[in-house]
């Protein structure tokens, strides 16, 4: 998995960060492949409005395949990105966790308070 933070000034200040951060990763990898395929996985996300999961498969000039899920957790002021990418085919229930355990805190935790959460949020599913 790799996780990182796109700020809102790199996607021009779109107002849908989410889907411009989606086709800003989609436009990335079509410059460097030979072939790109996206799908859009409202199917991962349940009732939440933050976020977007966006299934990619990359291919290569000998028809060699990469699959991730790109997931984007929208923030005040931009793009948390995740990507994860399947060691076996079926990710979709990672996917579901880790959608339904993202919680955006606009303040630093202390450790109590970080424990805390964690057991609301295993609590929760």
């Amino acid at each position: 998995m790799m996780v990182s933070f796109v700020d809102q000034k790199e996607l021009q200040n779109d107002k849908d960060v989410l889907s411009a951060h989606a086709q800003w990763e989609i436009d990335y990898w079509h410059q460097r492949a030979s072939r790109v395929e996206s799908n859009n996985r409202a199917d991962l996300i349940g009732t939440r409005k933050d976020v977007k999961v966006t299934e990619i498969r990359v291919y290569n000039d000998k028809g060699a395949q990469l699959s991730s899920c790109l997931i984007g957790l929208a923030a005040k002021d931009g793009v948390f990105a995740l990507s994860v990418s399947p060691a076996k085919k079926d990710i979709d229930p990672l996917v579901k966790e880790l959608v339904s355990s993202f919680k955006l805190v606009p303040r630093t935790l202390d450790a109590e308070e970080t424990k805390r959460l964690s057991s609301e949020a295993k609590a929760q599913r």
